[in-house]
């Protein structure tokens, strides 16, 4: 996994060298201070030669300042660094998620996706900020160091030896325990991102049923996997970073007593003892480091690998070498002996053809399931049939680039989605360049001038997150009011109505006359006051089209749509007597 990031490394790999630069240059300054101890100790404490001292200590202060200041220079440009690869990792993920399918999202929770992007991120940047860097820190101390011990006394150097291997089998039998455990927090982390996001999106809908106590107990119940993944982990974390540290402590007491009867014995100086000692702390401190590189890498890579993922995720919809851009659409539609199925031996649209033509308002009705929405939804390209074809003006939207096609195309769904912003950004996010005449021209045509003028900061004015705080006719009003901005050659509206009221709907769709007058229109509804629009209404069942003719032809057949229409009435009829 680490080889995926080496691109985004050598990216930036002047400030890695700039942070290793400093990082050699820091270490040699250290290690020269137990050497100037050595003297101090050895020829003016023990020798006499006190006129040394004072330049000695002044030297010793001087190199830990120098060594102090470089270190500070070289944190600053390694936290440049890793900032600059997590940037980069960022804005990749998040591209990566906007170029996915439509099937993508339902496979994948957002709460999971969020947390890749950010959390995950954050990982692999404290990773490269300290751990990384530091890891060329701890093998170039611990060169220098067990260089520096050699040349002081190679007896008590080879009896460190066989401690410091005990310490590496124990490290690389934690390094096997702990890096599935941190695949299985990271994963479980995005769960529980995924329980917080559902609850805080659907927080109405949760107060409204109350059901308060069961999206908490959903929450309690990831929260807990997470903390016994956790415990888990710093009980492996606990069981062999102490013995480690026990080990070094035997190894560091070893040295003790065997130098002091070597000191005793006149082997060599109490000032070398010292120094060996010394060397042998900054000998410690890199194999103490890495049981944290250990853990600070496993969480890393499993970060990585789940950003790494989401960024190489290929798309189920994807444009072909050599797309041409979709010229102007005219609005002629044509869905050619179309199969559709997420599973190709299970189809759920069979042998689909329709021909829509250029300004015509079709409805498509059917039952629940009967593949409405999947049908209209090809057309934009956000399914692609697994059989057949979908053209528009004799093109077939495969040969074409998305966004030059879904530039054309404009949806109005049943629930619209407000973006936490002003009213003004909400009605111009289709075209952010819009010019306040035209925002206020397309507002006016939607019929939602009105109240954004009786608004105290008019336009300004922000919006909750998904609109909480305008009704569901102003929410359908500002999604046309953004339609009509853009102005799309196709409009597809997916049961814009559905939860309206009567008199809301009413006002509602005597406004949409104006807006699909010159427009290709697709309508999906459930209401009978909508099909009113059509110039002719398409019936699915199963997948297939059953019947298809005006709002009178049908009726006078007394088929599956007549049926359709009176269920529909019915169903109106019973939520206004509730209402009533």
């Amino acid at each position: 996994m680490f080889k995926k990031l080496i691109p985004y490394i050598a990216k930036h790999w002047k400030y890695f060298a700039g942070a290793v630069l400093l990082l050699f240059i820091s270490n040699q300054l250290s290690v020269f201070v137990p050497l100037i101890s050595k003297e101090i100790i050895d020829k003016c404490i023990i020798g006499g030669q006190l006129e040394l001292m004072p330049k000695l200590v002044l030297l010793s202060v001087g190199l830990t300042a120098i060594s102090a200041g470089i270190g500070a220079v070289r944190r600053y440009i390694s936290a440049l660094f890793s900032q600059k690869i997590v940037y980069d990792l960022r804005v990749d993920s998040f591209k990566a998620v906007q170029r996915q399918s439509y099937t993508f999202f339902s496979r994948v929770p957002i709460g999971q996706l969020i947390s890749r992007i950010t959390s995950d991120t954050d990982v692999v940047s404290r990773f490269l900020t300290w751990p990384l860097t530091n890891l060329l820190n701890a093998y170039i101390l611990a060169v220098l160091a067990f260089s520096a011990m050699l040349s002081l006394n190679v007896k008590l150097t080879l009896m460190v030896i066989p401690f410091f291997l005990v310490v590496i089998v124990l490290f690389y039998r934690y390094s096997l325990l702990i890096r599935p455990l941190f695949m299985k927090i990271r994963n479980q982390y995005g769960a529980l991102t995924s329980v917080v996001n559902n609850s805080l999106v659907g927080i109405i809908t949760i107060k409204a049923l109350g059901v308060e106590d069961h999206s908490i107990k959903d929450f309690s119940t990831e929260n807990k996997q997470y903390f016994e993944l956790n415990i888990k982990a710093a009980k492996i974390r606990a069981t062999y970073i102490p013995a480690i540290s026990f080990v070094v402590g035997v190894a560091t007491v070893s040295i003790i007593y065997f130098g002091g009867l070597g000191v005793m014995n006149r082997e060599f100086t109490i000032g070398s003892l010292m120094a060996f000692i010394s060397y042998l702390t900054m000998l410690v401190w890199p194999l103490r480091f890495i049981g944290m590189f250990i853990t600070a890498f496993q969480r890393a890579m499993t970060a990585a690998k789940r950003v790494f993922d989401l960024i190489e995720a290929v798309p189920e919809v994807t444009e072909k070498p050599g797309a041409i851009p979709m010229p102007l659409i005219k609005g002629h539609i044509v869905f050619e002996n179309v199969y559709f199925g997420f599973d190709r031996s299970k189809p759920i649209l069979k042998n689909i053809n329709l021909e829509i033509r250029p300004g015509e308002k079709v409805a498509i009705v059917g039952p629940t399931g009967s593949g409405k929405s999947l049908l209209v939804m090809m057309i934009p390209r956000f399914f692609d049939p697994t059989g057949g074809r979908v053209l528009i003006d004799g093109i077939d939207v495969k040969d074409v680039r998305l966004k030059s096609l879904r530039k054309q195309i404009a949806i109005v769904p049943q629930e619209p989605y407000i973006f936490a912003g002003t009213i003004r950004e909400n009605i111009a996010f289709g075209k952010p360049n819009a010019s306040m005449k035209e925002i206020v021209h397309a507002a006016k045509v939607a019929r939602i001038h009105d109240f954004i003028e009786k608004l105290p900061k008019k336009y300004e004015t922000l919006v909750g997150e998904r609109g909480i705080t305008l009704s569901g006719g102003q929410k359908q009003r500002i999604a046309i009011a953004r339609v009509i901005l853009v102005n799309p050659r196709v409009l597809i509206l997916d049961d814009p109505t559905s939860n309206l009221d009567a008199e809301t709907e009413k006002e509602f769709i005597e406004m949409l006359k104006d807006v699909i007058r010159d427009k290709t229109t697709i309508i999906i509804t459930t209401r009978p006051a909508l099909l009113k629009l059509a110039d002719r209404i398409v019936v699915l069942s199963n997948g297939e089209i059953v019947e298809e003719g005006t709002h009178e032809e049908l009726i006078k057949k007394k088929g599956l749509y007549y049926k359709l229409y009176e269920d529909m009435v019915k169903s109106l009829e019973l939520a206004e007597a509730r209402v009533g």
